[in-house]
């Protein structure tokens, strides 16, 4: 917790005089006096992985309810977008929170960096492929073993996953840039998606689509999960602990409620549509729900489900082994008043 700030106190040798100091400071300056000796809220820079959506409605639950404040926390949540190093900003120092995706994590972590989860956000992983509805693709075993232009970016280890459970594809890899564009020109028969976004807004346009979720074929890691450093984690563990309790409760509000939060959302991405936003939300508590949160709160972990994980990453030699027995903490789940 944040020190009170030291103050001096005015001495005199005459009692009467201090009285009456005493006497004006209580009833004309108090405000003054209540502002001098209270500690100002703790700035935190949040950095987010994209730009301002549905998936992270608990954080701007959070600041448009007041959550943040409520816990002293003066909060600036930082958009992202493609091809922000997050998670590099956050191990620098540059931010105090950041939202990465566990395989950033695992993957920074085995080469020195210190950041931990606190937060996992969606306890099903979002992440999977999107193919047209009227295609020819019914299943995901399919669609790997058809030819024509898959659209996806470079080094996503759940790709090396498939191929290692689905053996090598004939698909032709273009890279992904984050625009439905050659999706809905019909230029590639499948792309890469994150459940809760391009599918919705495919659904908004009136295209209908197919989604495999690769949590289906068992990599199923955490995602939207929030980070802070370790050094945070050991100085300021109830600073830690009330921004993730704040995320929660925000998670919580935003899913009860979702209207407020989506214009919000619009205002600073005019790219969504109100119906957009509506069908995002309307998908999202099947990802942020689950037995764990059920038993806890949003966006509690287990070890049993980082362990998985670090193991399937080590599968696929995304870490080696020995940086596999060098990771160190890589998850809290954090609660105010506790050590």
């Amino acid at each position: 917790m944040s020190n009170v700030p030291l103050f001096h106190r005015l001495r005199t040798s005459t009692f009467v005089v201090a009285a009456c100091l005493i006497a004006m400071l209580v009833v004309a300056c108090g405000p003054a006096e209540d502002a001098a000796i209270t500690p100002g809220p703790r700035p935190l820079r949040v950095q987010l992985n994209w730009f301002p959506e549905p998936e992270f409605g608990g954080y701007y639950a959070a600041e448009l309810d007041g959550g943040f404040e409520r816990r002293g926390l003066d909060v600036t949540l930082l958009p992202g977008g493609a091809d922000l190093p997050g998670p590099q900003l956050l191990a620098a120092g540059q931010v105090d929170a950041a939202v990465v995706a566990a395989s950033q994590l695992v993957t920074l972590r085995a080469t020195g960096g210190r950041i931990v989860a606190v937060h996992a956000g969606f306890q099903k992983a979002p992440r999977a492929i999107v193919v047209r509805r009227e295609s020819p693709f019914d299943t995901l075993e399919d669609l790997w073993a058809a030819d024509g232009k898959f659209m996806a970016g470079d080094g996503l280890p759940y790709l090396a996953w498939l191929e290692r459970r689905l053996g090598p594809s004939r698909l032709v890899r273009v890279p992904y840039t984050g625009s439905l564009a050659p999706f809905l020109a019909d230029e590639v028969v499948a792309m890469q998606a994150f459940a809760t976004a391009e599918p919705v807004q495919l659904e908004s346009d009136g295209v209908a689509s197919r989604v495999f979720l690769i949590a289906d074929t068992g990599f199923d890691p955490y995602d939207v999960v929030l980070a802070v450093r370790e050094e945070m984690l050991e100085q300021e563990p109830e600073v830690v602990a009330n921004l993730v309790e704040a995320v929660s409760e925000g998670w919580e509000s935003y899913l009860a409620d979702p209207a407020p939060v989506n214009a919000r959302i619009a205002e600073l991405n005019p790219d969504f549509t109100p119906r957009t936003l509506e069908l995002a939300a309307s998908k999202l508590p099947a990802f942020v729900r689950s037995e764990t949160t059920d038993a806890h709160r949003i966006g509690w972990m287990t070890d049993e489900r980082w362990n998985t994980f670090v193991d399937q990453m080590a599968e696929l030699g995304e870490i080696d082994s020995a940086a596999r027995d060098r990771l160190g903490l890589i998850f809290v789940n954090p609660v105010a008043g506790s050590r």
